[in-house]
C-alpha cells in the first residue's frame, strides 16, 4: 500500500487529534497507516524539526519523509476533522487512491458537492463517479478538509508558498486562501487537477432520515425567526443550529469547518451531536484540555 493518513495537529490540539484517531479507527475499517505531524513523543508522530508554529514547514517535511518511506498518497486530515460515521473503506482504501493515479490528480476532496453544495468547476466522470473537476481560476482548490493527496505534488505546492509567503502567513488559512488566488504564481499542473467526490451516493450507509427532516425544519425555523426578528436575529440562530446543514454525507462522513471554530468547540458541531444523539462526545469536547 502507497497510500497513508497525515494527521495534522499542534501541542495545543494534541487531545483534539487523539478524538479524531480515535474515531478513525473506531469508523474506518483496515485503514492505511496513520502519523502525526506537528508533535512529538507519539509512536505515530513523523520528526519534528520545524518551527511547531510554522504549519507549512510542518507539513512540508511532513511530505518529504512519507515520500521517503515509500508512500506517494496521503489521506491529509487536520485535528479537527474526525469521521462522523461508518466510512466505506473499500473506496477510501482502494477506489480513490486508484482514481487519483489514472487521473493523476493532485488532490480529491471528500467535502465534496451536491448536498447544498455547488460544483467549483467542470463536471468529470470515472467509472461510475461523479466528479467536480475544480477550474483553475476557483479560489477554493485547496481546501483543507479532508482530502486525499498525491504527496509530491503537495510538497511542490508548499515549496512554492514557503518561498513567496512570509514566515508569518504558513498557516493552513494562507494554503487555501493564497494557494488558490489566480496570481498565486503555481504552474497549472498543479491548479487544474483538483477534484471532489459526490459523495452521497459513494457512503456506507443511507442519509440520515432524521438529518432529513431537521434540515427541513431548521430552515423554516431560520425563515420565520428572520421574517419576524429580522437578519441580525437570523444570524445569531445560524450560528447555532446550521450543523446538519454543515454535515456532508459520503465516504467519510464529515461536517464543514471541523470541530473548531475561533479558538473553541464549533457550536455547530455541537448541535449536530445533540441531534445525532451523541451525548458522549459533547462531554468529551466541552471537557478537552486545549491549552
Amino acid at each position: 500500500m502507497n497510500t497513508c493518513i497525515l494527521i495534522s495537529t499542534c501541542a495545543k490540539y494534541r487531545a483534539l487529534a487523539e478524538f479524531t484517531r480515535a474515531r478513525i479507527r473506531e469508523f474506518w475499517k483496515d485503514a492505511p497507516p496513520l502519523r502525526l505531524c506537528g508533535i512529538a513523543g507519539d509512536p505515530c508522530a513523523l520528526p519534528l524539526r520545524d518551527d511547531p508554529r510554522d504549519w507549512m514547514k510542518i507539513t512540508r517535511s511532513a511530505c518529504e519523509d512519507l515520500l521517503a518511506d515509500g508512500f506517494s498518497q496521503a489521506y491529509l486530515i487536520l485535528d479537527d476533522h474526525p469521521p462522523l460515521g461508518t466510512c466505506h473503506a473499500p473506496h477510501l482504501n482502494e477506489t480513490l487512491p486508484a482514481m487519483m493515479r489514472e487521473l493523476q490528480a493532485v488532490s480529491i476532496s471528500l467535502s465534496g458537492w451536491g448536498q447544498g453544495r455547488e460544483p467549483m468547476g467542470k463536471p468529470r466522470r470515472w467509472k461510475d463517479w461523479d466528479l467536480d473537476l475544480c477550474i483553475t481560476s476557483n479560489l477554493w482548490k485547496f481546501p483543507l478538509h479532508p482530502a486525499l493527496w498525491r504527496l509530491d505534488a503537495l510538497r511542490d505546492i508548499l515549496d512554492h508558498l514557503i518561498a513567496t509567503l512570509p514566515e508569518a502567513e504558513h498557516t493552513p488559512w494562507a494554503f487555501e486562501r493564497k494557494g488558490g488566488a489566480t496570481d498565486s504564481g503555481l504552474p497549472e499542473s498543479l491548479t487544474s487537477h483538483s477534484y471532489r467526490i459526490e459523495g452521497r451516493s459513494k457512503s456506507a450507509k443511507p442519509f440520515p432520515t432524521r438529518f432529513e427532516w431537521l434540515k427541513a425544519s431548521t430552515d423554516l425555523y431560520r425563515y420565520a425567526v428572520r421574517q419576524i426578528a429580522g437578519k441580525q436575529a437570523r444570524a445569531a440562530v445560524d450560528e447555532r443550529i446550521l450543523g446538519v446543514h454543515h454535515y456532508y454525507h459520503g465516504p467519510y462522513p464529515l461536517i464543514w469547518s471541523g470541530l473548531m471554530r475561533k479558538g473553541a468547540i464549533n457550536p455547530n458541531a455541537l448541535f449536530l451531536f445533540m441531534v445525532g444523539r451523541r451525548n458522549d462526545w459533547i462531554e468529551t469536547l466541552e471537557n478537552m484540555p486545549l491549552e
